[in-house]
Formats: structure tokens, sequence, C-alpha cells
């Protein structure tokens, strides 16, 4: 299912409005007319990439994988939605899209979120920030590359409108690019200040990292997630995780794996 809906130019603050694109997985035995709620996961492509590549790469398998899941009772049935911090043409150079990556998990909860839980069954009984808030502990965030610096500033940034974080493959930008690989104790201690001034989340919130040991990014996100878990009264096991794929490098198939693995712990059956 695409939606196509109107956003701000978030990067430069000036009111333009924009287009964008997300894609919407529905899961096995949604059903139009029904009680039933859903959970949401809403998931940010690496570079070169778009919002359709999660559905389309590599003969649909993350469909197929979400199919079987769903199907089989591994997972509670969830509604996926795939969207871009990419509009018109993407960067060449991967690390100029940070300003993008920044801005999407708030054009997510001010625009789409409020499309999306609106239209389908989900737990959000009111689409103002209020009801959003309420029904975070049913929206996970997650994010292949810059896909993952996108999560990390939605842990930044959007803490109270999400529950469960999955970045995959990629360290925190948020104090400079690479800056969770080179300043991995000083990006530590920023978030922990975050989650400790958070109003509503507390520590009511789960990261799921992972990446491949043969993954280029795993030493940036490996060292920031060991200097996290350094700050036990934050990120404690119950919050943070680390799971890692052997031999997995940086490309989309194994997704599927971290998917298979995760999805089953955020949002159990």
């Amino acid at each position: 299912m695409q939606i196509d809906y109107d956003t701000q130019n978030y990067v430069e603050g000036n009111g333009e409005i924009r287009k964008n694109t997300a894609y919407v997985y529905l899961p096995y035995g949604y059903e139009e007319v029904s009680d039933q709620c859903y959970n949401v996961f809403y998931f940010v492509h690496g570079h070169g990439e778009t919002a359709a590549s999660f559905f389309q790469n590599e003969n649909g398998l993350l469909c197929k994988l979400l199919d079987h899941m769903i199907g089989n009772g591994d997972m509670a049935p969830t509604i996926v939605v795939s969207t871009s911090y990419v509009y018109g043409n993407p960067v060449d150079y991967y690390p100029d899209a940070d300003p993008y990556c920044e801005v999407l998990p708030q054009e997510l909860v001010n625009d789409l979120i409020p499309i999306v839980e609106n239209r389908y069954h989900t737990y959000t009984k009111n689409t103002d920030m209020t009801g959003i808030k309420a029904s975070r502990e049913h929206r996970a965030i997650g994010g292949f590359s810059m896909g993952a610096v996108t999560t990390w500033y939605a842990l930044e940034h959007t803490l109270d409108c999400f529950k469960y974080f999955m970045p995959i493959s990629s360290d925190s930008w948020s104090l400079g690019r690479f800056a969770g690989m080179d300043y991995p104790t000083e990006t530590a201690e920023y978030f922990a200040n975050i989650v400790r001034s958070s109003t509503s989340s507390k520590n009511d919130f789960h990261i799921w990292a992972c990446s491949g040991t043969d993954d280029v990014a795993y030493d940036r996100i490996w060292a920031q997630v060991q200097a996290m878990a350094q700050i036990t009264d934050v990120f404690s096991v119950g919050n943070l995780t680390f799971h890692e794929q052997e031999g997995a490098r940086h490309e989309f198939q194994p997704i599927a794996e971290y998917l298979y693995n995760a999805l089953p712990s955020l949002f159990p059956n």
C-alpha cells in the first residue's frame, strides 16, 4: 500500500511544503472490518535505497518473512511502514544525508504517524501528540545504515513517541558524524541524560542494536553500545541489547535475520 503525503522542509524550517512517500505492509489476516488492534513498526532504509526497497529487494524477501512469522504466530500481528529521508534525488555522498535523517523522526510524528495510525487498526485512539505518546508501547522504529543513524535520532528527539528502537549497522551522529564511534563515552552520556530527563518514558524503552561481524560499520555501533552499557542505571540489559550475525556484511540480505530475531522480542505474540 502506497501513501503519498504532505510534509514540510524540516531541515530548513521555512515551512516549505514537500511530498514524501511511504509504503505500508498489512499483516497476515488483517481485516478492514475488525476490532483487533495492531502494533506498528517504522523502518528506514540505507543510503542509495528508497522507501520501496524494504518490500522489493531480494525478490520481496522481507514481505515473505513477515507473512510467515505472523502466520506462524512467531510474533504479534504488526503493521510495517517503510519510510524515507530522501526527497527527489538522493545525495551522492551518504554523510550529506545526515540533516535529513535527523528530522525524519519529527516528520513521522507530525505528518505520517497520524495518517497511518488513523487509517488502519492501531492502538492509537487519538492521533494528536497526546494520543501518539499514550500508544508508544505499540510502536517501534528501526533502520539500516543511515536508517540506523535516523533511529538514534528518534531516540534523541522522539523517545516519548516510540518504545522500541532497532538501529542496524551504524552509530549515532548526534554529536557529529561517526561520533558514536569516535566519542562513544560522550555519546553514551548524552543519551543517558536524554532518558533521565524524559517526562513520560523514563526507563520504559528498549534498544535492540545489531550488526554483522564483517560489516564495515560493526566497530562504529559496537563501540557506542559498549559505552552505553557502562551506564547501568539507564542502559541495563532490560533496556539495551546488542546482537551480531557472524560473517554478515553491510548489505540488505542480513536484515532478514535481524528482523527474524528482533520482532518476536519487540512484539511477542
